[in-house]
């Protein structure tokens, strides 16, 4: 994986090679984006120049200060589907859950509960 990245295109590669989740912190992502602050607008942007590549984050409303971390993942990918399952609570989300997680389907459903809520 890289230690530095130039732009947000970069981190494609770092998100593939790690399974389909990375985690950065904000420094690196104000860095790339070019600024000193991370203001609410500026988070905005570094949001959507991720969305544009197809890739989302987690938390969904990036965090404020730069040692702070944030999971970086595909959109349309497996753990997307994971993810918005978990955020987004339905049943076909659940049923979506209990597939992929297999026999430990509860355990793993309350486990992933844990990290995003």
């Amino acid at each position: 994986m890289s230690d530095y990245y130039e732009t947000f295109d970069d981190f494609g590669a770092d998100i593939d090679d790690a399974g389909g989740i990375l985690l950065v912190d904000m420094g690196t992502l104000r860095d790339v984006h070019g600024v000193n602050k991370l203001g609410v607008h500026i988070r905005t942007a570094i949001k959507n120049e991720l969305a544009s590549r197809g890739i989302g984050t987690l938390p969904e409303l990036l965090p404020t200060y730069q040692h702070e971390s944030v999971r970086l993942y595909r959109l349309g990918s497996s753990i997307a589907g994971v993810i918005d399952a978990v955020l987004h609570p339905s049943a076909t989300g659940d049923d979506n859950l209990r597939r992929t997680a297999g026999s430990d389907a509860q355990a793993t459903l309350d486990a992933i509960r844990q990290l995003v809520c």
